[in-house]
């Protein structure tokens, strides 16, 4: 499937200034960093000038921000629970099935311009929000930050007792497991396809010399997600709790 987003395409600078106080709660400063993180770059595969093309750094930056954020809330949310409760609970709440979650809600698929031809639909709303929140940060700062990363992401999710049972993070549950098993075990690329900007990993999951699942992700670690989920729902301990 291809498709551009022709609501964004066809915003006027304050109808898209609106929206994004809309969708973050405070009206932005600088119209081109949200215009960045809403710009995913299967949109524009190459970069035929320098700059900044696509919304790849932005994601970096929020997702990093996130995780702290995340990090201090459950700290000071849950004082009686230890570091393996607060690390679980963390990676559900920043899984890339939550973050997808979250990011249909504010509409952030109707703002995105993307094509969306290939494996991008698994993660590629999920990275949009990471890079709305590394926006945010270099707009306004971390407070504001903050509170728009607790109001969407953390009290929606800590609040809602089926999100806490039904949002995993495939990868931290198989490490936890072959940890508790002490068997060897490790992610590999198998294969990749496309540009470099516009790429599908293939990565398989060994367990010692054996394969025992594969994935495909538009980054290594998606794939690597896509892997430990197959593997998650064909062993009966783990998918059966």
């Amino acid at each position: 499937m291809s498709r551009f987003s022709q609501v964004f395409l066809s915003l006027k600078p304050s109808r898209f200034k609106n929206e994004i106080k809309g969708i973050i709660g405070y009206w932005p400063k600088d119209l081109s960093l949200y215009k960045l993180a809403l710009r995913h770059s299967s949109a524009y595969p190459f970069r035929k000038k320098k700059g900044e093309r696509n919304n790849e750094r932005l994601e970096y930056l929020g997702d990093a921000v996130i995780d702290l954020v995340v990090a201090e809330a459950l700290f000071y949310r849950f004082p009686k629970e230890d570091e393996g409760y607060l690390t679980k609970l963390r990676s559900k709440l920043v899984s890339r099935n939550n973050l997808n979650r979250v990011a249909d809600e504010l509409g952030l698929p109707n703002l995105l311009v993307a094509n969306l031809k290939g494996n991008h639909g698994d993660s590629i709303y999920g990275d949009a929000l990471e890079a709305l929140v590394g926006a945010i940060y270099i707009d306004l700062g971390l407070k504001k930050t903050q509170f728009f990363v607790m109001k969407t992401i953390v009290i929606p999710f800590i609040e809602d007792s089926d999100l806490l049972l039904t949002t995993h993070n495939y990868k931290s549950e198989i490490i936890e497991y072959f940890q508790s098993k002490k068997l060897s075990f490790r992610f590999e690329e198998l294969a990749r396809l496309g540009e470099q900007h516009n790429s599908t990993f293939t990565m398989g999951l060994f367990v010692g010399d054996e394969l025992v699942a594969q994935g495909e992700g538009s980054s290594k670690k998606k794939g690597e997600e896509a892997a430990a989920k197959i593997f998650y729902n064909q062993t009966a301990e783990l998918a059966n709790g």
